[in-house]
């Protein structure tokens, strides 16, 4: 029987090595498969047979499964913010998944609660939040952003967290009507409701617009919180940040910004110009698992002090102990919703000293500069119409015929296998959706999808 465990006999070495070299065969094997004839042949596997085989032979069965899924190195695989890793951090993922390290008490990942503390603060630096700036990672954008307006919401109260919401309250949270979802769904789980949330209006290329922002914060009620976003999900719009924190600070309201699409602006010293205003945050929502090229999970909830974080922390006895941090220990479950956490800095980190800043930063710059290319591309199509310039790394357009065009273009590519388009809705209307995060992508590639895209759309409808 071979190894089960990692430990630090050679057997269990030789036996992961085996493991690697197996696994990476058959994702490799996959590759090059046509995915399942219907998703429903992938739930005839047995999850867990009486007894076990060996892993070549396992993985040959769920090969459909491997080769089940979107093909995100695909140049026609375009429809949402999930992009190819970096090789680099993919690769770690078996050191992450291998050692096991729990993020949540210093005696449960020792090293890992350090690296994960010094990449934070790298990351809140990189954001122009300040040499004392800090954060912790999270799960996802919608993670992220929750812990920031909880941050919020608990400044706005006296001892929210111990006696709950105040029964008499006028609290709202101001927000593009453009912004994440999870904005509105945060808000309810906070107790304040969706209609907390009161929508400002964008202007014609998607960002919020500033009058309507001075409208909405002349209504009734108490704003403790104004999000921006940089970088929506529809359009990639960056809302003007600098003129939103001059009026957080006026309303004295926590100032969010939603930067899970455009934080990797800030590798590129071109290109983070476009995020001025966010040096002035309260907390950053930054996703790496977008424009930085990670595996998820890989998200970080960034703020300019660390001991803003004190909002979520809680002494337990058995974790972060009392006694311990009163000497100095640094346990991180103090900063986060979570307890149990994986150790997904160590990835970022192998990632970025494998490939470097100034690569990352030339692979930002090739995303941006082939939306661009791929937004004059489709002005120059007869028929298709662009919804908004493009100012991150996706864009909207829609084809001749209406909503029922758009859909069963969609549709009819998804189901052949011949592409992935995002689909939407922008003013009620159905739109497509290119979100371009493929950096082996060409323009030539782009060129051909439109042209698939335009026959498509002049075919006889079934």
């Amino acid at each position: 029987m071979s190894a089960e465990f990692v430990g630090a006999d050679p057997a269990s070495h030789a036996a992961l090595r085996e493991a690697a070299v197996v696994v990476a065969g058959a994702v490799a094997r996959a590759a090059a498969l046509p995915g399942p004839r219907s998703p429903l042949e992938l739930t005839e596997l047995d999850p867990c047979p009486e007894e076990g085989a060996p892993l070549a032979e396992v993985l040959e069965d769920v090969a459909p499964v491997l080769a089940g899924g979107v093909r995100l190195a695909d140049p026609f695989c375009v429809a949402h913010l999930h992009p190819p890793p970096l090789l680099a951090a993919a690769a770690a993922e078996l050191a992450v998944g291998v050692t096991n390290q729990s993020q949540d008490a210093f005696d449960g990942s020792p090293a890992g609660t350090l690296v994960e503390d010094a990449l934070v603060r790298w990351l809140a630096r990189l954001h122009g939040l300040g040499p004392a700036g800090s954060g912790v990672m999270t799960m996802g954008g919608t993670g992220s952003n929750l812990l920031g307006l909880l941050l919020a919401r608990d400044r706005a109260g006296t001892d929210v967290r111990r006696g709950g919401l105040p029964a008499e309250r006028d609290w709202r949270i101001v927000a593009s009507e453009a912004s994440h979802d999870s904005i509105r769904r945060s808000a309810a789980l906070l107790g304040l409701g969706t209609d907390a949330v009161t929508p400002v209006a964008t202007d014609a290329s998607g960002s919020m617009s500033v009058a309507a922002l001075d409208a909405a914060l002349a209504a009734p009620g108490r704003v403790i919180a104004i999000v921006g976003t940089a970088g929506t999900t529809d359009l990639g719009a960056i809302d003007p940040l600098a003129e939103i924190a001059e009026r957080a600070a006026a309303h004295r309201a926590w100032f969010h910004v939603d930067a899970a699409v455009g934080s990797g602006l800030v590798l590129s010293d071109a290109l983070r110009g476009r995020l001025r205003g966010i040096e002035r945050a309260d907390s950053v929502t930054a996703d790496l698992h977008k424009l930085w090229w990670q595996p998820f999970s890989a998200s970080a909830l960034l703020v300019p002090d660390a001991a803003r974080l004190r909002a979520v922390h809680h002494a337990s006895v058995y974790l972060n102990r009392p006694e311990d941090e009163a000497e100095g220990q640094l346990n991180l479950v103090g900063r986060s919703l979570d307890t149990s956490r994986r150790f997904d800095a160590l990835k970022v980190l192998i990632a970025l000293r494998t490939v470097g800043r100034r690569r990352l930063g030339e692979i930002v710059e090739r995303c941006v500069a082939l939306t661009r290319h791929a937004a004059g591309a489709i002005e120059a199509r007869p028929g298709l119409a662009l919804v908004a310039q493009p100012q991150t790394v996706m864009m909207a357009f829609r084809v001749p015929g209406g909503d029922a065009a758009n859909i069963r273009v969609q549709r009819s590519l998804f189901a052949s296998g011949r592409a992935v388009l995002g689909r939407t809705r922008i003013h009620g209307e159905v739109a497509l959706k290119l979100t371009l995060l493929n950096p082996p992508t060409t323009p030539e590639d782009v060129d051909a999808l439109l042209e698939e895209i335009v026959s498509e759309a002049a075919a006889p409808a079934p």
